[in-house]
């Protein structure tokens, strides 16, 4: 049975053998006969077009090309390509490419199978059949090139490449099978094998293309891990490797595959990963191969496509360094390798359009490391992290302060003078003292601000600059830093301030380059500082709204308060005008917060001034302190609204808003304060002995005429209403805590009213509702006229259901007299107002 498939197998060989011969003589035939055929000449564009039509059609896939018969002949007109039909698609897929490349597969399983079934039968020993298989890949190989030598033989060139493919993974497997399955062969002899098949796989790629690269590639880095010795020296290993690469990087360089250095650089990348977890010799060599490797994949050219460029080769060699430095026995090592690497950056930088973010990302990792190993290793962190600056300070400075001045450059460049002293400062404070970290600090200032400087002696664009803020921004924050070391906390704030007056000065002759930005940060980093440096304030006000009393103790000193917030509101209220006109919110916001710090300065001023110690001092004179902070408010807000304290800064507009919003800060106080939770009526609070003129006359009465006149220059009808509801309230709350006043003395909240007191509450409200009518007939102010009348109304129907019912005899006649005559009298007023007000729509009608 054997012998007769033997025989079948030799009779389909020589058969395929005629039928190969037949087939080239008939190609060599045609391509004869095709350099025979005479050429016409060609006259004329048009004859020549009509005889080009008539030659056979060597590749019918392809139109031929339309010429412009009636205009220009030297016009070609390419004919649109119809769209590819699946049917076309599935046939020049499978029939022209696939089915060539798996008669390259089925030739190498053959070979294979053809000496496993001769072993079988016993026909021949293992060392012949390793033999035969090492003369079937060659032969295959020598086939190859026969078909690619003679083009007439071989339609396609993928035959060619099917036959060379089949032809490398034969010997690859012959040295491999020799020593796994049989022993035949030593560890080395098998690696020297397989290393002569991968340069000959790579000599081959550079003629008949990427698939026998692609072969090449797998089998040279598969060689190793087949046929190597993991627990030998990692030096052989990396030789090889390196050796390899070489020959890859070569091949692709001339071939202008980018795609095989990278795979090459990946696989290489995936042996040294490996080596950096285990021993620290191997961990050594491989920290030494990754350097070269880096920049040798780094310097090979682009060719097609951009897989290098997305790969970045010393961008993944960093990240493999990095796990080297962050062993314990090879630290030191790690970082001179990273900073090789990383020097090598710059070059590639300047080289190669892409490779323009090494130094940065260079820069970011070192970063990173230097903060993950200075709280475990400070002893060597200050030298290490001197060496980054200098490093990266070095390379970026030339371009970045006289090259094209891109963010990139101008951004490491300042890094590499912030970063390592920031966060040494942040991890071990204890390196220096703080007025040394101080002075150091403001020394690497002086780097970011020379670049700064560079660049703002450079024309751009209307817009921000970006490299200008970036330097800038980071010297500010060196600056800041160094006065947080070199000065007292309570001092920060206002110097703070003062830092951020530098880049609004620097801003005026060039306003449209975004500063302002730096200068507005800068305030709010120092306004932010002094609020939250006094907690006690901001507590104090707070339980105030609650009800309790806001003592002297519970607020900040005076010497706390003028370096706080008295000082820094200076700076920010210069800024108002320093900030450039283009800007309006940015100076808004400088003169509001300005505004608010001295406020909130002016408040503990006066508060520590009064100086309330107690709840009894606070019943005795916290009304009085009330009243005058929120007169103060009134008259503040009068006098910005109509213009008399004109606000630098605030046009007119602006100035009356102003002076509304503090008007309204005024009223919300008395209504909160005076009215509900601490009115005196309610609360004893002294108001002073006196009849009339005590301290109810300004805080209610004085508020009422300011709210009126708020009224009169409102701007809607709502905020009319508002003013008109609140002048009402405070009149007649006042009005009547005087008529309390005279009968209960300083403390009014008493629980017992007389009745010849709630007599005066009648006669009160009688004389207050008159005054109001009048007022109004007069003014012409009807809503004024309307809340007397209304007034009026509640008055008298206090008369009738209470103090009637109080009131006898002769007094009750009187009385009701005294009250009958005014109110005819009113009504007579009234009626003739009415009338008045009614001839003019009469005659309109």
């Amino acid at each position: 049975m054997e012998g007769l498939l033997l025989a079948g197998i030799a009779v389909l060989a020589g058969f395929l053998l005629l039928l190969w011969r037949q087939v080239q003589e008939l190609q060599a035939q045609v391509a004869h006969l095709l350099e025979a055929e005479p050429r016409p000449v060609r006259a004329d564009p048009l004859e020549e077009e009509v005889v080009r039509l008539r030659e056979p059609l060597l590749f019918p896939s392809h139109r031929a090309p339309e010429i412009d018969i009636l205009g220009d002949p030297d016009v070609v007109h390419e004919p649109p390509v119809p769209p590819e039909s699946f049917a076309h698609l599935f046939e020049r897929l499978v029939g022209g490419r696939l089915l060539i490349w798996i008669g390259g597969i089925a030739l190498a399983v053959a070979g294979v199978l053809l000496v496993r079934f001769s072993m079988q039968i016993g026909l021949i020993t293992p060392a012949v059949q390793m033999l035969m298989a090492g003369a079937f890949g060659i032969a295959l190989l020598v086939a190859g090139e026969i078909a690619r030598r003679r083009p007439g033989i071989a339609v396609d060139e993928r035959v060619a490449q099917a036959l060379v493919g089949a032809g490398i993974v034969v010997l690859y497997a012959t040295p491999y099978g020799s020593l796994i399955l049989y022993g035949l062969i030593s560890k080395t002899t098998a690696s020297a094998l397989m290393v002569l098949v991968t340069g000959a796989a790579l000599y081959l790629s550079l003629r008949h293309g990427p698939p026998t690269a692609v072969l090449g590639l797998l089998g040279g880095f598969a060689t190793p891990a087949l046929v190597g010795d993991p627990t030998e020296s990692a030096i052989p290993l990396l030789t090889y490797l390196g050796l390899l690469d070489v020959a890859l990087f070569v091949v692709a360089a001339r071939r202008g595959w980018s795609w095989l250095a990278a795979a090459a650089l990946l696989l290489s990348y995936a042996y040294t990963v490996t080596l950096i977890f285990g021993p620290t010799a191997h961990a050594l060599a491989a920290g030494i191969f990754i350097v070269p490797l880096a920049i040798a994949a780094s310097l090979v050219p682009a060719g097609e496509g951009r897989h290098l460029s997305r790969v970045r080769p010393p961008a993944l060699g960093l990240v493999q360094l990095a796990f080297i430095v962050t062993r314990d026995d090879l630290d030191s090592v790690g970082w001179g390798l990273y900073a090789l690497l990383a020097a090598t950056c710059f070059f590639l930088a300047r080289r190669r359009e892409h490779y323009r973010p090494l130094p940065a990302i260079a820069l970011v990792l070192a970063l990173l490391l230097l903060a993950i190993e200075a709280g475990d290793k400070s002893a060597d962190m200050a030298l290490i992290a001197a060496g980054i600056t200098l490093l990266f300070a070095a390379g970026s400075m030339p371009e970045a302060a006289f090259g094209e001045r891109r963010l990139g450059p101008v951004l490491t460049a300042s890094l590499a003078f912030a970063g390592p002293a920031l966060i040494l400062r942040l991890i071990e404070p204890a390196l220096l003292s703080f007025p040394a970290w101080g002075a150091l600090l403001a020394a690497l200032a002086l780097g970011p601000l020379f670049l700064a400087w560079r660049r703002s002696q450079v024309p751009v664009e209307e817009g921000p600059d970006r490299p200008m803020l970036a330097a800038g921004g980071i010297a500010l924050l060196l600056a800041a830093v160094a006065l947080s070391d070199l000065l007292p906390r309570e001092w920060l704030g206002f110097a703070w301030m003062l830092l951020a007056l530098l880049p609004a000065f620097a801003a005026r002759p060039m306003p449209g380059r975004g500063v302002s930005a730096l200068t507005a940060l800068t305030a709010f980093v120092g306004a932010y500082w002094c609020i939250a440096m006094l907690p006690e304030l901001w507590a104090t006000l707070i339980r105030s709204l609650g009800g309790m009393a806001a003592l002297a103790a519970s607020l900040p000193d005076v010497r706390h308060a003028f370096l706080l917030l008295l000082l820094p509101a200076l700076p920010l209220l210069a800024l108002s005008r320093l900030l450039p006109e283009h800007r309006p919110k940015l100076r808004r916001a400088a003169l509001g917060a300005g505004l608010f710090l001295l406020g909130a300065a002016l408040y503990v001023f006066f508060k520590q001034a009064w100086g309330l110690a107690d709840p009894t001092d606070f019943q005795n004179r916290g009304f009085a302190e009330r009243m005058l902070i929120t007169q103060f408010l009134f008259l503040t807000g009068w006098l910005v609204c109509t213009g008399r304290l004109p606000v630098p800064g605030l046009d007119k507009d602006r100035s009356w808003l102003t002076g509304i919003i503090l008007t309204g800060l005024a009223t919300a106080r008395l209504i909160w304060f005076d009215m509900l939770l601490h009115n005196p009526a309610l609360v004893a609070q002294s108001v002073g002995s006196l009849p009339v003129l005590n301290l109810l006359l300004p805080a209610y009465l004085l508020s009422a005429f300011w709210l009126y006149r708020a009224r009169r220059s409102a701007d809607s009808a709502v905020r009319s209403g508002i003013w008109l509801g609140a002048f009402l309230a405070s009149l007649i709350l006042g009005v009547m805590l005087m008529v309390r006043q005279l009968f209960q003395g300083p403390i009014l909240s008493g629980l017992t009213i007389g009745s010849t007191e709630s007599y005066g509450y009648s006669l009160a409200g009688l004389l207050l509702s008159i005054a109001l009518l009048l007022f109004g007939i007069r003014i012409r102010d009807k809503a004024l006229r309307l809340a007397g009348l209304v007034l009026l109304t509640a008055t008298i129907l206090k008369v009738f259901l209470v103090d009637a019912s109080a009131l006898e005899g002769v007094l009750r006649i009187l009385s009701f007299l005294g009250l009958g005559v005014a109110l005819i009298g009113i009504g007579k007023l009234y009626t003739a107002v009415l009338t008045a007000e009614a001839a003019p729509r009469a005659a309109e009608a």
